[in-house]
């Protein structure tokens, strides 16, 4: 089986727009071909790529089906659409709305605005925390300007809500050590 994206390009005047060709997509799919896509699933679920692209996925053994039903339904001619074959994993959710944004977690979740992580203490660059290069335990290098840093969970992590304190992850400056000390 191979792993389907349908992604739908960003409707700047109008977000929702954006949702429902997804759904009418889903449909014609759905009552079109031997696809199945289950649209109460999150596995299925619509969402926002760090474009704000809408987007879902589904795995098929029918991927000529998938490209006729794009064709033969009008969605390739609106320009709107684009179907691909994914190899990469689907990476993270974001805490607070479940959005799958892609492979990499973005800095801020383009669905709900929810701040994943600090920017980096030295070079003031939001880095995805997946980009961070690990080294030992908790600490990491940054991988704009190099310099160490110790990536830990906000505590504490809730409101008294029942929220997720933003950001999510702290990036803390660590001691530097010069030449001699070394």
């Amino acid at each position: 089986m191979k792993r389907i994206r349908i992604t739908i390009r960003h409707d700047e005047s109008d977000s929702a727009n954006d949702l429902r060709r997804a759904a009418r997509l889903r449909r014609d799919l759905w009552a079109h071909s031997p696809v199945e896509i289950d649209p109460d699933s999150p596995v299925h679920g619509t969402h926002r790529d760090a474009e704000r692209n809408a987007y879902f996925e589904f795995r098929t053994d029918y991927v000529d089906e998938v490209r006729r039903v794009l064709a033969e339904q009008g969605h390739e001619r609106e320009g709107w659409v684009q179907m691909r074959v994914v190899e990469e994993q689907a990476g993270p959710a974001c805490m607070n709305c479940g959005n799958i944004a892609g492979p990499i977690q973005p800095v801020e979740c383009p669905v709900c605005h929810f701040r994943d992580i600090d920017d980096c203490p030295y070079c003031d660059t939001p880095i995805p925390r997946q980009q961070y290069v690990p080294i030992s335990g908790d600490l990491f290098s940054c991988p704009q300007c190099s310099n160490r840093v110790r990536l830990r969970l906000r505590d504490p992590l809730f409101m008294p809500n029942g929220d997720y304190y933003q950001p999510l992850v702290m990036v803390e400056r660590t001691i530097q050590l010069s030449r001699h000390e070394h």
